[in-house]
């Protein structure tokens, strides 16, 4: 969530992370039972006339379940055909008309219809994921992207965040890379781990498979509190740019991954290569499909600041990837509101894509405004250039 909010004192913080119940780190070893609970259900649905464009921007106008709003969209379709959604930081409403920040939460959507999905209760909102071992404003976990897994699970990665400043979102660093197993029919939450790349770098950051391999691409998502950017610190610029990829095989997220390193696959991550451009772009928070047998990415170029949104596309996950259409988005209102975060959302049409963007106020104040929009995107089929055909060697 950009801007700046209210921090929960530090003592309290403290002290619930002291009280947290550890993840479990072991690779692969599933958690007991009672650790996580049983089938999470849903604490509100809302129906929309269709999933169209202008219908999903409607997700949150009811506040269901307490939901003012959230940013951060990410969806993966179930292997039911269902569709799960994923969110950070959504402001969630008490009875008592107070707010409240819960650091992640979820949705699954049947047809027009989203069953929420958040722990706790209205009195007492809570993480659906990691919840015992969120210190609110201190420790948290946000959602990255998710892969289905051999066994049917869905793996929802997601990056342990710690702040380091005097209050919310001053100086925000990605310690780690968590998983969560979901399972999509009795929606349990079955098991937390590592993967084998559990490291700060966000291996998971964006996850995308075509039919042999799920790739696993990285940003480093250092937005807060690094360098200054508009009389603001905010994005580290020695990494914010930079989108690197490894990949596991198909339907196997918690093997070791191999990187890209530009010419070939291999197992050391300190010689993973940029596969987007970095030129003149402040931030590139990447997200990737593999869509009509090719490669499209999408990215809100410099992140929370500017406001194109580029879609490019590639053969290979790898790129090169070509800039195929540039988009102008409008923020909600005009001196203080912001866009953010673009990512790829399933479509009613098969041969379409949904494109979904963040939205905020400069202040960070959760009001209406604080919701994704939605819009179309049409996918031509993929012809690349003469110089990209000849970067993989069938030069004309």
């Amino acid at each position: 969530m950009p801007g700046t909010l209210r921090l929960a004192p530090i003592a309290l913080a403290i002290a619930l992370a002291a009280t947290a119940v550890a993840v479990s780190s072991v690779h692969g070893e599933r958690a007991p039972a009672a650790a996580l609970g049983t089938r999470t259900e849903p604490a509100a649905t809302v129906c929309l006339p269709d999933a169209s464009p202008a219908s999903l921007a409607r997700l949150f106008v009811g506040e269901p379940a307490g939901i003012v709003g959230a940013d951060y969209q990410r969806t993966i379709r179930l292997p039911n055909g269902d569709v799960l959604w994923t969110f950070q930081d959504a402001e969630v409403r008490r009875p008592d008309g107070s707010t409240t920040t819960v650091h992640n939460i979820a949705m699954v959507q049947q047809s027009a219809c989203f069953h929420v999905l958040i722990g706790g209760t209205p009195s007492n909102p809570l993480p659906w994921l990691f919840a015992a071992d969120t210190a609110q404003y201190f420790r948290w976990f946000w959602p990255l992207g998710a892969t289905v897994g051999s066994d049917g699970r869905v793996y929802v990665f997601a990056a342990e965040m710690t702040e380091r400043g005097d209050s919310y979102l001053t100086e925000v660093v990605p310690v780690g890379t968590h998983v969560a197993a979901f399972d999509p029919d009795s929606w349990t939450v079955e098991w937390y781990g590592r993967p084998a790349d559990g490291g700060a770098s966000l291996y998971g950051w964006s996850i995308a498979s075509d039919d042999d391999w799920a790739y696993l691409f990285a940003q480093c998502h250092r937005q807060f509190g690094f360098d200054e950017y508009a009389l603001v610190l905010a994005h580290d610029r020695s990494c914010a740019s930079r989108v690197t990829v490894a990949r596991v095989p198909v339907g196997r997220p918690l093997d070791p991954p191999r990187y890209w390193d530009g010419r070939r696959w291999q197992a050391d991550p300190a010689r993973a290569a940029p596969i987007i451009e970095m030129q003149g772009r402040l931030a590139n928070p990447t997200q990737f499909v593999f869509h009509d047998n090719h490669w499209l990415a999408i990215t809100k170029v410099g992140d929370w600041w500017g406001d194109r949104i580029l879609i490019e596309q590639s053969r290979r996950a790898t790129g090169p990837f070509e800039i195929i259409e540039e988009r102008r988005p409008a923020a909600k209102c005009i001196r203080d509101c912001n866009t953010y975060f673009a990512s790829w959302v399933p479509a009613i049409d098969a041969n379409s894509l949904y494109a979904g963007l963040s939205h905020n106020r400069w202040d960070g104040v959760a009001t209406a405004v604080y919701r994704p929009t939605f819009t179309q995107v049409s996918t031509p089929s993929f012809a690349p250039s003469p110089a990209a055909r000849c970067s993989q060697g069938h030069c004309d």
